[in-house]
């Protein structure tokens, strides 16, 4: 599956051999470059740059689909039909999207440390904006268990911010489109759309569907 990662610093196994190295050394000599990182004289800029973004890079291993599911959990036309059909024990509804975008962002702060003495703290923020098009969703008990069509696309940037010395650069970016149904799979019990939903199995989808009668248009919060 597709991480936020891999966007930003590919991936050796789905890519060609080195990619990622190649992206993550990109990026480090950007933050050399800038000078965001302090200069250490027992370690080379380059080797401080390129261990703290390979740190990053592992901190980002975030699945599209884990985005994805998260914000559909938090304000969606699947949730409200999740809720509906776990009142309605037995009920299924058919949920078309006609778009639906959001936003995502990571930020954390990570110490440079270089033979046990901290350097500098610096900020990392990983921001992604995501849209999904022509989706059809099976929602039954509070479950999501059918995924139709959707297409998808997703671009992430990452910045690293510092203060001392005073540093705001963008390292690395991505983008790429995907098929919704191939990143997020939903199992033989579908995928708890609502708390009450976790234990309880979806069943099977019923002959007659009940087909939302609007599609969702706009932007999670």
């Amino acid at each position: 599956m597709t991480t936020v990662r891999e966007l930003l610093f590919g991936d050796v196994v789905g890519g060609k051999a080195g990619a990622a190295a190649d992206k993550v050394e990109q990026a480090a000599e950007k933050l050399v470059g800038v000078g965001a990182l302090p200069a250490h004289g027992e370690a080379p800029a380059l080797t401080v740059a390129r261990a703290f973004l390979t740190r990053v890079s592992q901190l980002l291993d975030v699945e599209v689909s884990d985005v994805l599911v998260g914000a559909w959990r938090t304000r969606s036309a699947l949730l409200d039909a999740a809720r509906r059909t776990h009142a309605a024990p037995g009920s299924t509804e058919q949920v078309v999207v006609k778009t639906y975008a959001l936003p995502w962002e990571y930020e954390t702060e990570l110490d440079v440390v270089v033979n046990g003495r901290t350097l500098t703290t610096v900020t990392v923020v990983a921001t992604a904006e995501l849209e999904v098009t022509a989706l059809v969703a099976t929602v039954a008990a509070g479950r999501l268990v059918h995924l139709g069509g959707g297409e998808g696309r997703i671009s992430a940037h990452l910045r690293v911010r510092n203060t001392d010395p005073a540093a705001d650069v963008q390292v690395a970016q991505g983008e790429r489109r995907f098929a919704v149904p191939y990143e997020v799979k939903t199992g033989e019990r579908g995928i708890p759309l609502i708390e009450q939903a976790r234990d309880v199995p979806a069943q099977a989808p019923a002959p007659q569907v009940e087909t939302v009668p609007q599609a969702e248009t706009g932007t999670s919060a």
